[in-house]
């Protein structure tokens, strides 16, 4: 095959290594050799072999160790000079210390071209981009918490740390094939929550709203219930889109459990600090939290309200005759009827030692004072039984109440001012009575 002048000089200027070859076959029409006809400049740069000194010569004059790679590269050309086929293929030459990408065809039979193209710097990226991605899946690998890499259009998962089967208990070839199959493994309650959450769409939103992805949810693995926290980032590519989504997921389930007992911990601290151990009722503190809302709202709304302040008659005598525990029995019982035989938007409280006291909200002083009448019976028909002497104890109280005054300008001290002064004369005046300010 003749190449003319103006074909040549094309080739000639061609930036791709090109070489025309003839192969060489034996007296069985076997390949065993292949002469260089016509090489361009860009081949000579590339593989420094001059075309004076190449030209007319087969490659094992030039390169006698060609028959000793591991690679036969006569038999492979010699198959596509032969069967007039075409190929390409991506090799590293050690003679060079290079590799490149050489596209190969026949233009008719027994002859054959390449073209060369240097791709040492490709290659030498792609191994340190495959270096890095060993040296952060090591890392990965290693980390209690879970790291995968997704793909935001195909869905597709690209990366899954071995943790997430240990902590999921699901095999890691499964979310390979199904990338939402976790779903089916998250708490009942809140599944649909998370199903919700966790489209594409929602969590692309949110990343572009916060600049990142997050949720905490429960996951049911054996007989276990785990709790987990996703969090996930955006990989931007050149146009400045999310095409890629990086995400980290913890097993937070000590956290949890640690959190759980601390706001029971504080409910319970709370609770002291608000009710009293004995009866169960607030206590002199949480009495006044408690009635400043209400003097709030009667206050807005422009009603009244009452306190009826009560004690226990002769209490002290009660102790010394039958011990402690039995004032505590008796303090228990007389809690329950002030609780029991009031609504249950009333305030009760114990004020300190056997003095209880109740807010009454909107409702003045008769009403009050029917309702302070009423538990003064049902506590004088009330008996303790008291097992240390085998016999049952009756007691009594004393209430006084007072109602707000506008004078009062909505200051609860003022009215139980009133309240403990009204007590006093009724303590005074025998006992065992209702008396109002």
């Amino acid at each position: 095959m003749e190449m003319d002048s103006v074909i040549l000089k094309l080739i000639d200027m061609m930036q791709n290594a090109f070489a025309y070859h003839k192969i060489i076959l034996d007296k069985n029409n076997k390949p065993v050799d292949y002469e260089y006809i016509y090489v361009n400049t860009a081949f000579e740069e590339l593989t420094g072999l001059k075309r004076q000194n190449i030209l007319g010569k087969t490659v094992k004059q030039i390169i006698p160790d060609i028959q000793n790679s591991s690679f036969n590269w006569i038999e492979y050309y010699g198959n596509i000079a032969l069967n007039g086929v075409e190929d390409h293929i991506v090799q590293y030459f050690d003679i060079w210390d290079r590799w490149y990408r050489i596209d190969v065809f026949s233009p008719e039979k027994n002859y054959f071209v390449t073209f060369f193209s240097d791709i040492t710097d490709v290659k030498k990226a792609e191994e340190k981009i495959k270096e890095q991605n060993e040296i952060i899946s090591q890392i990965t690998e290693n980390l209690d918490e879970i790291t995968f890499l997704q793909d935001v259009k195909t869905r597709e998962v690209i990366y899954l740390s071995s943790s997430f089967e240990r902590i999921y208990g699901i095999p890691i070839k499964e979310i390979y094939k199904n990338p939402m199959l976790w779903i089916d493994y998250v708490y009942p309650k809140d599944r649909e929550s998370v199903e919700k959450r966790s489209t594409m769409e929602n969590t692309i939103n949110e990343i572009k709203e916060k600049g990142y992805f997050t949720q905490e949810y429960r996951i049911v693995v054996g007989n276990n219930i785990k709790w987990i926290r996703t969090k996930i980032l955006p990989v931007i590519n050149r146009e400045g889109q999310i095409y890629r989504i990086v995400g980290i997921e913890q097993d937070i389930t000590e956290q949890k459990n640690m959190e759980i007992k601390l706001r029971k911990a504080v409910r319970r601290a709370e609770s002291l600090a608000m009710y009293d151990y004995l009866t169960g009722l607030y206590n002199r503190r949480a009495f006044f939290v408690r009635t400043k809302e209400e003097i709030n709202r009667a206050k807005r709304r422009g009603e009244t309200f009452s306190i009826i302040l009560t004690d226990l008659d002769r209490f002290k005598l009660i102790n010394d005759t039958y011990g402690h525990d039995a004032g505590d029995k008796i303090l228990k019982v007389f809690s329950s009827i002030l609780r029991k035989y009031t609504r249950r938007y009333d305030i009760v409280a114990r004020f300190g030692g056997e003095e209880f006291i109740i807010f009454l909200s909107a409702t003045n002083k008769e009403n009050a004072k029917k309702k302070a009448e009423q538990l003064r019976e049902y506590v004088e028909r009330s008996e303790v039984y008291i097992r240390d002497v085998d016999k049952k104890v009756k007691f009594t109280a004393s209430f006084g109440v007072s109602e707000l005054l506008p004078e009062d300008n909505y200051d609860v001290e003022k009215v139980i001012k009133r309240a403990d002064k009204a007590l006093y004369l009724a303590k005074n005046s025998g006992r065992n009575m209702v008396i109002t300010d």
